[in-house]
C-alpha cells in the first residue's frame, strides 16, 4: 500500500478488453474504474489501483468484521490482516466471482479466526439441520415490525445491536451478510463456502433466534397497539 509512484502519460495498457491509451492521472480517475479493471491494473504493477480498492472496501470490511467479533478494539487488527492477505494473494483471485464476495469471504474467515483465538467461536450445531419444508417468510420479510424489517430499515438500532450480541456468532454472520450487507443467497453461499440450501437453513434458525432475542423489546409495542385498538388509555 506504499510507493504509489507517478503515472506516466501515454502509457498503453490492455485491461478488461479495453485499450487504455493513458493511465489514470489522479485518484478520482482511478476510483471511477471497475473492480476487475483495478485488479488487473494492480497485477500489472499499478499500486495506485490497490490503494483505491483499499479505500473502497475498508469500511465495509470493518463493519462486517465488527458484526462478527462485536468488539471495536479487535476490528482494526482484523481489517489489517484481511487487506494484508488480499495484498499478498490478489493474484489468486478467480474472475468468476465479484471481488466483494471474495474479500467478504476473507473477512469472515479472519473474524472467525480471531474468535477462535479468544475461544468465543462456536461451531455450527450438529442438530440444526435443514428443515424438510421452509416457511415462505424465510427470504421475504413480513409486513409489520418484524425483526427483519427492524434490521433492514435500521429502526431501534440499539435494540437490534443488543439482540445481535446475544446470538451465536454463526447466526450473526448469516444475518449480517443477508440483511445488512444485502448479499443474495448465492453470494452468501460463496462467501461461507456452503451449499445454498444450508444458507437457507441457517437463515431460518438465525431468524428464529433473532425473534426470540427481540421479543422483550417488541412486546411493549404490541401491548400498546392492543390497548389502542381497544380504546384503552
Amino acid at each position: 500500500m506504499t510507493g504509489l509512484g507517478t503515472m506516466t502519460s501515454g502509457w498503453e495498457s490492455t485491461l478488461e478488453g479495453e485499450r487504455m491509451t493513458q493511465m489514470p492521472a489522479s485518484q478520482s480517475e482511478w476510483s471511477s474504474l471497475d473492480d476487475h479493471i483495478l485488479i488487473k491494473a494492480y497485477l500489472r504493477g499499478e499500486q495506485a489501483a490497490f490503494e483505491v480498492l483499499f479505500k473502497k472496501y475498508k469500511d465495509l470490511v470493518g463493519r462486517l468484521v465488527f458484526s462478527i467479533v462485536r468488539e471495536s478494539s479487535l476490528v482494526d487488527d482484523v481489517v489489517q490482516d484481511v487487506f494484508l492477505l488480499v495484498y499478498r494473494h490478489l493474484h489468486k483471485f478467480r474472475w468468476d466471482s465479484a471481488f466483494k464476495t471474495w474479500i467478504y469471504r476473507i473477512a469472515v474467515n479472519e473474524a472467525i479466526r480471531q474468535l477462535e483465538r479468544t475461544k468465543r467461536w462456536q461451531p455450527f450445531p450438529e442438530g440444526e439441520t435443514e428443515p424438510t419444508s421452509l416457511p415462505s417468510s424465510l427470504v421475504v420479510y413480513e409486513v409489520g415490525e418484524s425483526p427483519e424489517r427492524m434490521m433492514i430499515e435500521g429502526q431501534q438500532r440499539a435494540v437490534v445491536h443488543k439482540a445481535l450480541d446475544t446470538l451465536r456468532p454463526h447466526h450473526r454472520v448469516i444475518l449480517n451478510l443477508y440483511y445488512l450487507e444485502d448479499q443474495s443467497i448465492q453470494e452468501v453461499a460463496q462467501i461461507l463456502e456452503i451449499p445454498e440450501g444450508s444458507v437457507k437453513s441457517r437463515l431460518f434458525y438465525a431468524r428464529e433466534a433473532m425473534k426470540t432475542a427481540l421479543k422483550p423489546a417488541m412486546q411493549p409495542a404490541s401491548v400498546e397497539k392492543q390497548r389502542g385498538s381497544h380504546g384503552i388509555s
